[in-house]
């Protein structure tokens, strides 16, 4: 199977104003000729690596409109290459997106290397990319990532940079939405509840960075002892085949019910989900006495249910058949025009303006990315990788999703107190067909700590709640 490079050039493109919150340009020379080559091995077959490519593309046009980068006293503009490595799709070998990240460094001869999606392909790149000592900001949520960097620094870790939340630091926040939820229920704080969620099933995709969540899986899970402390019966934790056996997920689903499952957490960053919600959606939970027969409450971390755009193809509720309908999702900002800083409704909108949907949960940091490298290398002055690495490293900028900088292991550090320096966000599908904001981590008070570890008395906020019968619950505060 060959994939396609194909070769992205923007050099004026009408901007937003975004650059000029990263730097005033300084004067320099200019020449159409001095180019900076990124390098993206992105899954371009599918909406994720389609979506991962926009916002890449918005933030050079906002660059090198702005004047580009200054290298020394010459202004380069960005020039983006991808190379499809189709790894949205489960079946597609690991290979691809070795290959992809090889042809790039040798044939295409970028400067730079930046992407990557699924994290058991990103961590078999890495290797390669250190070994042409060519610097790589990837964006995948295993922490092997890291692991990898700490483990060789010395000779090729440093070339190494994870521009994204790992799984601990991601689980860190996203446990609170059902700590709390599961509090609202018990307290009943509307009338409106009638069921309760105690009995959870967990459900993760068959990948690598949702294995540090479900481990073994059932009691093994290290996910099992937490949930059980802050008041949940796990009945399944375990992982779901990302393409099941006869085309359905009926089975699974029966299982749920047999188990009187009322609420069901998922981790998913694949293109498998759509038919996951679909079947959920289609079937008959009337043996889930447990529920009262009502379809167990959908929560989780579910990158496709984040896509509001519409046509059939970027929009969740027509990929599901209407299925979504008050499922709950995780996401990063602004995937819906959520105020984190000054950046993130400008960056909202002309996301929205340019490819006619809302941003999805990574492209703030891909965007962020071309600006804080940018930064890099005019320090550097210099597009060597071993030159801009050790200001990269130094890096502490604040993009539409929030502040990033680096630890000693090149990953993301995401402070959570006394507010989250990157913070996550809840969203909900409602049965009108449209995607509402639901929760906040910057919403708890007195202040943000780890999701099994809050003092008793915090509270947080919910807006918009939407109840599986239809109910529509509004805004309510939970406390602990």
């Amino acid at each position: 199977m060959t994939a396609a490079i194909i070769v992205v050039v923007v050099l004026v493109v009408a901007g937003v104003g975004g650059y000029f919150a990263y730097r005033q340009l300084t004067s320099s020379s200019s020449s159409s000729a001095n180019t900076i080559t990124v390098g993206m091995p992105l899954p371009l077959n599918s909406i994720i690596g389609q979506d991962l490519l926009n916002a890449a593309n918005l933030a050079v046009s906002q660059i090198n409109s702005a004047g580009g980068v200054n290298v020394n006293g010459t202004s380069y503009q960005y020039k983006i290459v991808t190379y499809d490595t189709e790894e949205a799709d489960p079946s597609i070998p690991i290979a691809n997106g070795v290959s992809g990240v090889t042809s790039l460094i040798t044939q295409s001869n970028v400067n730079f290397l930046m992407g990557g999606y699924r994290s058991d392909v990103v961590l078999a790149e890495l290797p390669i990319a250190a070994q042409y000592h060519k610097l790589y900001i990837t964006f995948g949520a295993d922490t092997g990532i890291s692991t990898f960097v700490g483990t060789n620094y010395a000779t090729t870790g440093k070339y190494i940079f994870n521009g994204f939340l790992n799984t601990t630091n991601q689980n860190a926040q996203y446990g609170a939405l059902p700590v709390f939820l599961l509090q609202a229920y018990k307290e009943r704080a509307t009338t409106h509840f009638t069921t309760n969620i105690t009995n959870i099933a967990v459900l993760g995709e068959q990948a690598a960075w949702t294995q540090a969540t479900i481990g073994t899986g059932g009691t093994g899970s290290p996910l099992y002892p937490i949930l059980k402390s802050v008041g949940f019966n796990p009945v399944y934790i375990n992982y779901f085949p990302l393409s099941p056996a006869g085309g359905s997920y009926d089975s699974l689903l029966t299982t749920l019910a047999g188990l009187g499952t009322q609420a069901i957490y998922i981790l998913a960053a694949g293109t498998e989900t759509p038919l996951l919600i679909s079947n959920y959606g289609a079937f008959n939970w009337g043996a889930d006495t447990a529920s009262g027969g009502v379809k167990p409450l959908m929560l989780g971390a579910d990158v496709m249910s984040e896509y509001n755009g519409s046509s059939s193809t970027n929009n969740y509720w027509q990929l599901t058949n209407h299925a979504c309908a008050d499922e709950m999702t995780f996401g990063w900002g602004p995937t819906l025009p959520f105020a984190i800083n000054s950046l993130s409704i400008p960056f909202y909108n002309a996301y929205e303006k340019a490819y006619g949907l809302n941003p999805g949960f990574a492209d703030g940091f891909i965007y962020s990315a071309f600006f804080y490298l940018a930064n890099a290398i005019e320090k550097a002055k210099s597009l060597s990788s071993d030159a801009v690495i050790p200001y990269l490293a130094q890096t502490n900028y604040t993009g539409p999703m929030g502040v990033v900088q680096f630890s000693s292991t090149h990953g993301l550090i995401v402070n959570l107190a006394p507010w989250p320096s990157i913070p996550a966000f809840g969203m909900q599908w409602h049965q009108d067909g449209k995607l509402y904001p639901l929760w906040s981590s910057l919403w708890t008070t007195p202040n943000f700590i780890a999701a099994d570890t809050f003092a008793p008395g915090s509270t947080t906020s919910f807006e918009n709640y939407e109840e599986p019968n239809g109910t529509l619950v509004g805004d309510f505060t939970v406390a602990l």
